[in-house]
């Protein structure tokens, strides 16, 4: 029977890509009595798997995506993979990874299921009965037909094109298959390449195979129906004899004439562009060697320079370099040069030192290998020839679509600019004689092709442009790329998360978005930054509408302000707001309050973004708009741009620092593997340093043989095939270098070496992955040398700790519940904490680890340990089943078990923590089994005493003394005297001295200091390989990316028929390291943010009800000892001291982390007080109703299995090609609570808790 019900399933297809992709709505029918829940569930998982993948070929490249309307965390993703090596184990991977991580008791019924399919070229056979495709190559003398009935179109067209190519006499023969002449010439060829055609025909893979053999020819492959324009293939070395082929529905034809195949008078080969006029058309490719276009064929013979020792392609390609202002106004033979001592192509200009590199992170050159720092930032903010835009767009939600949703439509737009002329100009000045108006209101339906075209015009005065909205990477951003993608012929770059938009650049252009530095909604601008409102209250957006644009008159019935939406305590205040507005008989006039409430919130902008940016350079130095794009960037330019040290700070090397040299895990697999099939010695990284052969450092020696192996990395060398477009160009990474010269630097090494009496392996990383089975990965990833993988830092990155220790709690006689909060728990860390300098000493292996003493030891430690089984708040975090848990026994909590039964080694926790931690773990019982790698660093910590040390104090002091000066002065501080006892104290306990005369109330300020001491230290822990969005037009560049070996593809999403937006991102060996991130950092920052939560966790014990990250519920018994409270950094403050002195919780429940609710006691008003949160979920009037206090209480307290919540609500979402759209969804509601184990009566111990024998 089947398990799963399909609700929708629907289809779109994308044919000039060939591109399909389908979307199946479905539920997963309840379990029957008596069957395993978890088998029947990936049972009807891949059933709908294989629903959702029929007609999918297996040469196909298929992504697969995973979600549900309540996961908060957004889709589930497969890569993009060949159809026939995707597996259940794939896509159960990524959806239980979603699925588990959903840990806040939200659920439903509902999922989707997307599968994308990409229909690769591939060539089977095809039948005499001829479609339009063979009558329109029967027209054209220029075209070739392929008739078989075979699988084997691929390499009969290449015997075909070879014979016309080489004026084979035979050729008509060939051509026909007169006596078998084809079929006989096509079976040598595939038996002699060595390639496997699969039963469904030939595909890209099988072309490279047949490409690699046919070394004297470039095979290129074009797509039908483009003229010309769209390649599915092309060999990339450059050959004189080329093999055209043409493709259209599995099938390969031959092209003998370009020009007579797509119908024009000329046909550059370069650009690949059909044309009619010859002077018409200009094109680059530029020569390696001589610098000249077009480019020299690259199997000329060689010609070496006795000059510049450099050698090139043919005498011409020699004589062009010769030429004097081939170069500016000198020769290529004088400016660029081969050094004859290291044989690198280096600037004649530039000064050379051999075995040194230039450093994209130092910003010089440096010896190799060596170990770089984050470099101080020397810049500064300049303003010169900036304008600044910042807007905000009201939409119409009258289209209905499909589904129900509402399509947002613009039909307002508002926006303010400042130019460098007038930026300091107060805004009541309409006109500013450089930028024009300095405000404009633009409406109708046609709002957003006025503006795009406005700012695309003013975008000419100015050398930057920076176009501001808040949410506009959420909503009003949407709208701009939506019409730019669909009625232009631009190219933004995008940074995305999900689909919201970081940044978009559009040529000098950048939109940002405000909400990444002012996390609040716009409405708390005017009280965070002291800002006056041009217009108060509510505007009903609901009654935005075709008929009521020029409505003048009472009211607008209450609904349409959709009050419902409204969290509880601002609906009451609309409410009061909205019966005065009718009491007093208020006319409402649509477009003047309209107009009048949307020129409000851009003034609200523009007022607060000015005045932080303002801000932000007077006291860091840093304009966060045009030097970042988000707070936590322009924080981190501030620290490298005022306070960091030099060589302070180490640069993690991409592969640690174990396998030296900074050699590439695939590297070392192939090095292992070229070990194993030759049956020698390699000399390697792995074992030792690189050896030293001829003069050149080589990846691999094998001194017996006399053999060098060589593996080159395909953007590191040059590869001309991975890297096909701007070889000229200066890398970024190292600026004096180009593609072209990292090839021409790898073939003379080569040749170098063979002239030398050497015989040279080489192995290209792109034909290695290429090339990779399951043979040599099994035995490289079982090796030795690869399987103790070295310590990763990224391991030892924790979150925060949250837990719920009770699902209920209702306080007794002389009990009281109290909520403690840390103050500033990671601005105290950052302060105060120890933090490690340089880089590290790496100590390998439980011998020579076990010799330190970790209680003087500082660093990171990878290590085996076993929990004890008495302790009622475990120390050390683990991730298991994608949460972070603390637990005392792995499988346990890996499955849940009520009572541990395990042995020793099924506890046992293997990770990595800041040594730190693992410290204070050994204090509470854990013991330390094996020790497998140790990074021992020197540390800085601030001194109270001394007031030295630390490494980020001078940071956190200067912006601490901002927030606490424009604070005000506190309340007690009435007289001088007062006064300058609380400058004296905070002089002792912070370190930081206040002035007196600064002292004073001032949001702005206030604001900014809280900002930047606790949006900074996250960027440290950055992920450096994050994904990146490209607009794809061609067909050419989705097959490539698809079958890039460096990338993977993580979707695909159609805009229109000739637009892609594709998500991707490197692949593990492949992305660079961020030259200001240290992951070690971020992870000391965590690590003691837990270590300090811990230590109150230690003085309430069992008494712990809820803890989260930097706060801790307890209980509190008449006779214990509470919490001691504070007002400094890293001191406990009361978060009920709002309720009034001496307010406590009464009654608390917990349906799991991040999902509680209670009730406040307060003594002063003798009320009481509820609060409900449930993370993912918007707690608004209407969705208060379902899910409050006494539902999360009845649910816990219930004996049987709790029935799901349906909660109702609108929410504003995006759809893939950036459509806005509001939408009426359901979410289920239930308490999820398994991060421990909880008894009847709501208590919990952790996971492998076992009571003492007595």
């Amino acid at each position: 029977m089947e398990k799963f019900i399909v609700v929708k399933d629907s289809m779109k297809k994308v044919q000039r890509f060939g591109l399909t992709g389908r979307k199946m709505e479905f539920k997963i029918k309840p379990v029957p009595s008596g069957e395993d829940p978890i088998k029947w569930t990936k049972g009807a998982i891949e059933d709908i798997v294989k629903k959702g993948t029929e007609g999918v070929a297996p040469n196909d490249q298929v992504g697969l995506s995973f979600c549900s309307k309540d996961f908060t965390r957004g889709d589930g993703w497969m890569n993009f993979k060949t159809a026939s090596e995707v597996t259940f184990d794939d896509t159960w991977k990524t959806i239980s990874s979603i699925y588990q991580s959903n840990s806040t008791g939200l659920n439903t019924e509902t999922f989707c299921l997307g599968v994308t399919a990409v229909k690769m070229p591939i060539g089977q056979g095809r039948g005499a009965k001829y479609n339009s495709f063979d009558e329109e190559c029967g027209m054209r003398k220029g075209i070739v037909a392929i008739t078989n009935k075979d699988n084997l179109c691929l390499p009969r067209a290449l015997v075909v094109a070879i014979a016309h190519a080489e004026k084979d006499p035979n050729y008509a023969k060939i051509r026909r298959d007169i006596g078998k002449a084809q079929t006989i010439k096509t079976m040598t060829l595939v038996g002699a390449a060595d390639v496997n055609i699969p039963v469904e025909g030939a595909g890209i893979p099988e072309i490279q195979v047949l490409q690699n053999y046919l070394v004297d020819y470039q095979i290129v492959v074009y797509q039908y129906g483009s003229k010309g324009r769209d390649l599915v293939f092309k060999g990339q070395l450059e050959k004189p004899r080329k093999l055209h082929l043409l493709y259209h529905q599995n099938h390969f034809n031959v092209i003998t004439s370009l020009t007579a195949a797509f119908c024009c008078d000329y046909y550059c080969e370069e650009c690949n562009v059909p044309y009619n006029s010859k002077n018409r058309h200009r094109c680059g490719g530029t020569c390696a060697g001589c610098q000249q276009s077009p480019a020299c064929p690259t199997d000329n013979m060689k010609v070496k320079c006795t000059d510049c020792l450099r050698s090139f392609r043919g005498p011409t390609c020699f004589e062009n370099h010769k030429k004097v202002g081939s170069v500016d106004k000198s020769s290529v033979c004088e400016s660029v040069r081969k050094c004859p001592t290291c044989l690198v192509i280096v600037k004649a200009d530039r000064p050379h030192t051999c075995g040194e590199k230039y450093c994209s992170i130092c910003k010089k050159h440096q010896p190799q290998p060596h170990h770089c720092y984050m470099q101080q930032d020397t810049g500064c903010p300049s303003m010169k020839n900036t304008l600044f835009i910042f807007y905000d767009l009201e939409t119409r939600q009258e289209k209905k679509l499909e589904d129900g949703s509402l399509l947002h439509e613009p039909n307002l737009c508002v926006f303010q600019q400042r130019c460098h002329k007038c930026l300091e100009e107060d805004s009541s000045k309409l006109i500013c004689a450089f930028c024009a108006a300095r405000c404009q209101i633009l409406k109708g339906d046609d709002v957003i092709s006025r503006f795009i075209c406005y700012v695309l015009g003013i975008r000419k005065q100015f050398k930057d442009v920076v176009v501001i909205a808040h949410n506009g990477g959420g909503f009003d951003h949407q709208f701009i790329l939506d019409y730019i993608l669909q009625q232009t012929d631009l190219t933004p770059e995008l940074i995305t998360r999900g689909t919201k938009l970081i940044l978009m650049s559009v040529g000098n252009v950048k939109f940002l978005d405000s909400l990444n530095y002012f996390p609040m909604a716009l409405s708390k601008l005017p009280k965070a930054f002291g800002l006056a409102e041009l217009k108060k209250g509510y505007f009903p957006h609901l009654f935005n509408i075709m008929e009521k644009q020029k409505y003048v008159g009472p009211m607008p019935s209450i609904e349409y302000y959709d009050p419902d939406n409204m969290k509880v305590e601002d609906r009451e205040k609309f409410i009061k707001w909205y019966e005065e507005r009718v009491a007093e008989n208020y006319v409402f006039d649509f477009e003047k309050e309209f107009v009048e409430y949307c020129v409000s919130d851009v003034d609200i902008l523009t007022q607060a973004c000015l005045k932080f940016r303002k801000l932000m350079i007077d006291e860091g130095n840093v304009c966060p708009f045009t030097e970042a794009s988000t707070l936590p960037s322009a924080c981190n330019k501030i620290f490298r741009r005022n306070f960091l040290q030099p060589e302070t700070i180490g640069i993690i090397p991409k592969n640690g620092y174990r396998l030296c040299d900074n050699q590439s895990k695939i590297a070392l697999q192939w090095l292992l593997w070229e070990e194993q099939e030759r049956g020698v010695e390699i000399i390697h990284a792995a074992k030792q340093q690189e050896s030293i052969v001829a003069g050149c450092k080589v990846d691999g020696f094998c001194e017996k043989s006399k053999q060098v192996f060589e593996f080159h990395g395909c953007y590191y060398h040059g590869c001309p095939r991975c890297y096909k477009h701007e070889r000229q160009v200066p890398l970024k990474d190292d600026p004096t270098q180009t593609l072209d010269s990292r090839y021409e630097n790898t073939v003379t090494k080569t040749q170098h070496l063979i002239d030398q009496g050497y015989e040279v392996v080489e192995m290209w990383e792109c034909d290695f992955r290429r090339n990779m089975n399951d043979e040599i990965r099994q035995y490289t990833e079982d090796h030795p040398l690869l399987i103790n993988l070295p310590l990763n830092p990224r391991d030892a990155f924790y979150g925060g700790r949250t837990e719920n220790m009770k699902t209920y709690y209702k306080c007794r006689d002389g009990e009281q519940i109290k909520y403690v909060d840390v103050c500033s728990l990671y601005p105290w860390v950052n302060k105060y904490g120890k933090y490690p300098v340089g880089h590290p000493e790496v100590i390998v292996g439980n011998e020579k680890c076990n010799k330190l003493n970790l209680l003087e030891t500082d660093g990171l430690i990878k290590c085996r340990i076993l929990p004890p089984q008495q302790l009622i708040h475990p120390v050390l975090p683990v991730k298991l089943n994608d949460k972070l848990m603390f637990v005392l026994c792995y499988t346990c909590g890996k499955t849940g078990a009520r009572e541990c039964s395990h042995s020793d080694e099924e506890r046992i926790i293997n990770g990595t923590w800041v040594i730190d931690e693992v410290v204070k773990s050994v204090e509470k019982g854990y013991l330390i089994l094996d020790i497998q790698e140790i990074w021992k660093y020197k540390v800085t910590q601030y001194n109270p005493e001394t007031k030295e040390g630390g490494l980020f104090n001078g940071y956190i002091s200067k912006f601490l003394k901002i927030k606490q000066e424009s604070s005000g002065w506190p309340s007690y501080c009435t007289t001088p005297e007062s006064k300058d006892q609380y400058v004296r104290e905070y002089l002792a306990r912070e370190g930081v001295t206040l002035d007196p005369q600064k002292v004073a109330v001032n949001p702005g300020l206030r604001q900014l200091g809280k900002a930047v001491i606790t949006s900074f230290w996250g960027k440290l822990g950055q992920r450096e390989n994050q994904g990146k969005t490209s607009i794809v037009n061609r067909p050419e560049t989705l097959f490539s990316m698809l079958t890039n070996p460096a990338t993977d593809v993580n979707s695909i999403l159609p805009v229109n028929d000739d637009t892609l937006l594709v998500n991707w991102s490197f692949k593990d060996e492949a992305y660079d390291v961020l030259p200001t991130v240290n992951v070690c950092l971020a992870a000391y920052t965590t690590a003691q943010a837990r270590l300090k939560l811990y230590s109150y966790l230690e003085k309430v014990g069992d008494n712990a009800i809820y803890t989260d990250t930097d706060s801790v519920i307890y209980l509190s018994k008449a006779g214990q000892e509470d919490i001691p409270l504070g007002n400094f950094l890293g001191e406990m403050t009361d978060e009920l001291e709002g309720y009034g002195e001496g307010s406590y919780i009464d009654e608390f429940v917990s349906g799991g982390p991040k999902n509680y609710a209670y009730k406040v006691y307060s003594p002063k008003t003798g009320e009481y007080f509820i609060t409900c949160k449930v993370k993912g979920l918007s707690l608004n009037y209407n969705a208060s109703q379902t899910v409050n206090f006494e539902t999360i209480k009845s649910m816990v307290l219930t004996e049987e299995e709790p029935e799901p919540v349906p909660i109702i609500y609108k929410q504003i979402r995006r759809t893939g090609d950036h459509k806005v759209m509001t939408t009426q969804l359901t979410k289920l509601y239930r308490p999820l609570s398994t991060k421990r184990k909880f008894d009847e009566q709501g208590g919990s111990l952790p996971f492998g808790f076992k009571k003492a024998r007595h």
